[in-house]
C-alpha cells in the first residue's frame, strides 16, 4: 500500500506559504479548506521529513501543526507540534517491528487533535478511530484481528471526526513522489486549486 507523510497547517495556504518556501527543501503544499493547509514533503531528502519540518513550521508560524507519516498500509504515526516543541505523539502500531508486536496503540487521546477540526467532532469515531476501533465493518481486519485493515482508513476517520470533507481527506493522502510522478492525474484532481512548489520542487504540471 501506499506510503506517505504529510502536515496540516491551521492556517490558509497564501498565509503559510512564505514559512513553507523558507523551511521546506523540497515538497508541495495544497490548500485544504479555507482555513487549513497541506505540505507534501520530499522524504527522502534529509531533514526534509514532516516530523522534521512540523517543528519548525510551527514555531515560524505560531500554529501548533499536525504531522502525518502512514506505513505501508500498516502503520500511523501522529505527530502534533506547538511552538517548535512536540507536544503529542501518536502511533498505531509502535511494536510493528518487535518479534512479537503488540496491536495497542499510544498516544490515544482525542484532546490532543481538537485544534486541527473544522467545526463538530464526532466524539465517538474520533476515540474509535485512535484506539484502532474502526467503527464500519468494511474497514475491519477482514482475519478477525483487531484493529484496521489498512492504516489510510484510520486516519480518514481521525480527519473525518474533526470535520475534514472527503476531498481534503484525500489531499492529506498523497505523497509527494506520487504527485510528481502523475502529473496529469494531479491537475484533474485539483482543478483549478492552487499548488505551490517549495524548495527544489518543480510544479508537475
Amino acid at each position: 500500500m501506499t506510503t506517505y507523510g504529510t502536515i496540516l497547517i491551521p492556517v490558509p495556504l497564501g498565509q503559510a506559504a512564505p514559512v513553507l518556501h523558507k523551511v521546506c527543501t523540497a515538497g508541495y503544499a495544497t490548500p485544504a479548506g479555507p482555513r487549513f493547509c497541506l505540505v507534501h514533503p520530499d522524504r527522502f531528502v534529509d531533514g526534509n521529513g514532516v516530523f522534521a519540518l512540523a517543528g519548525p513550521v510551527s514555531a515560524a508560524l505560531g500554529v501548533p501543526v499536525l504531522a502525518a507519516f502512514q506505513y505501508d498500509g500498516d502503520r500511523l504515526e501522529l505527530e502534533v507540534w506547538r511552538d517548535g516543541v512536540r507536544a503529542h505523539r501518536y502511533d498505531s502500531w509502535p511494536d510493528r517491528d518487535e518479534k512479537n508486536p503488540n496491536r495497542a496503540p499510544v498516544g490515544a487521546d482525542p484532546a490532543a487533535f481538537l485544534d486541527f477540526a473544522t467545526g463538530p467532532v464526532d466524539s465517538h469515531r474520533l476515540a474509535s478511530a485512535l484506539a484502532d476501533t474502526p467503527i464500519d465493518a468494511d474497514d475491519m481486519d477482514v482475519d478477525g484481528e483487531p484493529g484496521y485493515v489498512w492504516a489510510q482508513a484510520l486516519h480518514w476517520d481521525v480527519l473525518a471526526a474533526l470535520g475534514h470533507p472527503n476531498q481534503v481527506i484525500r489531499r492529506a493522502q498523497w505523497d509527494y513522489h506520487h504527485m510528481r510522478g502523475a502529473p496529469q492525474t494531479l491537475a484533474e484532481v485539483l482543478g483549478s486549486t492552487e499548488l505551490v512548489a517549495l524548495g527544489t520542487a518543480d510544479r508537475p504540471y
